[in-house]
Order: C-alpha cells, then structure tokens, then sequence
C-alpha cells in the first residue's frame, strides 16, 4: 500500500491548543443544552467543532496529520472540553488515546487507517481478561465480549485487548479492527456520562492477522512496540496502565469546573426565599466558592505536573520506575477524589433547587459522579497498591 498524502499540520504549541479548546467550551455547552437528554452520543455538531479545531489530534503522531503536543496535553485537552461537556471530553480523551496506541502498531496498520482518513475515530475494549485468542498460522482467532467500549458508535476502529494462548504461553495482546468485524450491543443506559455511547462490543471466533497485532507484555525479554521506529517520540511508550487515566480524570476536574461555573451563574441571579437576601452577599457562600474551587484547582495542579514529569522522566531515562508509576495512579485517584468533594459541597450550596432534573447544575453533577466510578480512581486499589509496593517493593503486573 502506498502511503497517501498527509496533510501537515501548522506546528502549534500546547497553549495554543489549550486556548483553542477554550473557544469552544461555550459553544459546547450551548449546543448541548438543547440535546435530549436520553441521547446516547455526542451530537454531530459537536463531533465537527472538535474535528474543525483537529483536537481530536493532539497526540497524533504529526507523520500522520498530528499535532503530537507533548504531553501535558493529556491532562489539558479533555480538561478544557469537559468545562463545556464531560462527556465530549470523556469522548475527546478516549479518541486521542487509541492515536496514542496505534503509534506503537505496526506501520502497516498505521498506514492502513490514517492514510484513508488522518480524522478516523478509534474507540477501544481495553479490558484484557474480557478477550481470549489462540495463535494460529500468520495470526490469531479472537473471541470476546468487551463492555465500556467509549465511543464506539462513532468510530469506524476499535483497539481491543485480550489474553493470548501462545503454546501455553500468555501474552497480553492488543489489536485494531474495522467496524464490519465486531458486533455492537446497544446497552449504555445510565444516569450520568450518557453521551459517551460506552456500548459493550462482541467477537467470535475472528481471525485476526499479524499486522494488525501488538504485544503490550512489555516485562517480557525482547519486548519491543512495532512503530516506535517509525514513531520515535518516546512519549507514545509512556505506560499507558499507570497514567492512562489522567486524561480522563481531566475529565473530572473539567466536569467539576463546569459545576462551578454554573453555580456561580446561578448565584448571581438568585435570593433566599427566606430573608430576600441576595446570595452573591452572604459571607458563608463566598467561603463555599472557596472550599470549592482551591480542590478542583489541587485536583488540576497535581495532575498536570505528574503528565509533565512523566515525560521528563521518559526523555531523560526511557523507562519509568514502579514507585513512580503507582504514584500516579494513586495521585489520579486521589484527584478525583477531592473533585468529588467540590461537587459535594455544590450540592449542598444548590440546596433544594439542584435535586430537580431541570436543574442545569443536576447533570453536570451526575457526569462528575458518574466519571469517578471508573476502577483508575478506586482508592481502596490505588492507595493500596502504592503503600504495599512502597514497603515491600514487590508489585508485578505484565503489562506495568
């Protein structure tokens, strides 16, 4: 296959990205007042604002039409995005994420989906035990049933993860797939981060061939990523498992700020029914706004200064120690943990008002809440699994 012509992008830099995806949190939440609410994705008109601004892109490699910002922009993007929406920013986060990925397939597969379309959406089963494959002659056969799979109406790809039998031996294994080889099963149905279309996605028995496969056992001896010749930026080889989740605890805090934003607007306008008194004037609530917004400000700090030491680290050493990789997960935990009380304490300023669907704060909320149930942000696993490791030295994992 002959490698098409890619447009390149004008180089920018990751303020410009920033400010960009700033632009468009206004016109984000406009038009995503007025979508129904039982809708199960991101609108179209969304999905073109975002594809207009190629912020789909920011990790892309550039060979490919890219921004490849460095890496800050984990954190950053779907951040932003999530002031306006937090499920187009769960949506964004996830998209730039299988970019990220696919950096390290082969250059075959590579070339296969960017050079039709630099703008392919790619959604993915990132669950290893929930797929199994057997090696077979210049492949696999794939069977699986994978839930949580962010965006996949919307992707014409998807990235799935599973457990390989090779002789007896497992390795855990990535591969990328057209929308033709899987079956989506249209079960999102929940209270918050409606418009992420996480659908659950079913395989059987598929052969899947060698290019478009990717060992991610990286403990293994000889271990290597099939693009990162051709991709050589080693911020696509920072491990996925162990800051993977910032991008969408950006999500989050972004969520949190949005909360935020609304309260204050709301606040603006209103008095108590009791002694008339407007509440921008009472001392208790300018407290509140501070208890508020100084953890969504933490939550957002501590994230960011992890995406830009991870990277230092990974220019300066190529690898990343456990303690550091365990650090982060413990630190995107505790992130949304503290997002979590801000939209608490939200709540109780919205007093009876915010229990009301109609409420424009309610929903945002249940985003929020519904983002920090993913098992990246559990504390009980993450606190844990440093503090062991810290004193015993001894955690393992195939793909760490």
């Amino acid at each position: 296959m002959l490698k098409k012509h890619i447009e390149q992008l004008n180089p920018i830099t990751n303020d410009q990205a920033n400010n960009t995806a700033l632009s468009l949190v206004p016109k984000i939440r406009k038009i995503r007042s007025n979508i129904d609410n039982t809708n199960t994705n991101i609108s179209d008109d969304i999905l073109n604002l975002i594809h207009k601004e190629k912020l789909f892109r920011y990790v892309q490699p550039k060979q490919w039409g890219g921004l490849e910002l460095s890496f800050e922009s984990w954190l950053d993007i779907p951040e932003i995005i999530s002031r306006g929406d937090c499920s187009t920013g769960w949506i964004v986060a996830n998209m730039a994420s299988h970019h990220r990925t696919l950096a390290v397939f082969s250059p075959e597969i590579q070339e296969e989906i960017w050079s039709e379309n630099p703008d392919a959406l790619i959604a993915a089963g990132n669950i290893y035990q929930q797929g199994h494959a057997k090696k077979v002659d210049d492949g696999i056969i794939l069977t699986g049933l994978w839930n949580f799979c962010s965006g996949i109406q919307i992707s014409d790809w998807c990235i799935f993860a599973f457990i390989l039998d090779d002789n007896g031996q497992k390795d855990w294994h990535q591969c990328v797939l057209h929308k033709s080889e899987y079956e989506i099963l249209n079960d999102w149905d929940t209270y918050g981060m409606k418009q992420t279309g996480s659908c659950s996605v079913r395989i059987n028995e598929l052969f899947v061939p060698e290019y478009k496969l990717q060992s991610f056992t990286v403990n293994k001896e000889g271990h290597s990523f099939k693009g990162a010749t051709t991709n050589p930026n080693l911020m696509y080889q920072i491990p996925t498992p162990a800051i993977g989740g910032h991008g969408l605890a950006g999500c989050a805090i972004g969520g949190a700020q949005l909360c935020l934003d609304l309260l204050e607007e709301w606040i603006e306008k209103r008095s108590t029914s009791t002694s008339n008194m407007k509440m921008s004037d009472i001392p208790t609530i300018h407290n509140r706004l501070g208890e508020i917004a100084s953890r969504i400000d933490a939550a957002r700090l501590l994230l960011r200064n992890d995406c830009i030491e991870v990277e230092k680290l990974m220019n300066k050493d190529g690898e990343i120690s456990t303690d550091n990789k365990l650090k982060y997960k413990r630190n995107a935990a505790y992130a949304v943990q503290i997002t979590l009380e801000a939209i608490s304490i939200i709540q109780q300023v919205s007093g009876a008002n915010g229990i009301y669907n109609r409420h424009p704060i309610t929903n945002a909320i249940m985003d929020v809440q519904a983002c920090s149930s993913h098992i990246h942000f559990n504390q009980d696993l993450q606190f844990s699994q440093w503090g062991k490791n810290r004193l015993k030295n001894d955690f393992q994992s195939p793909t760490f």
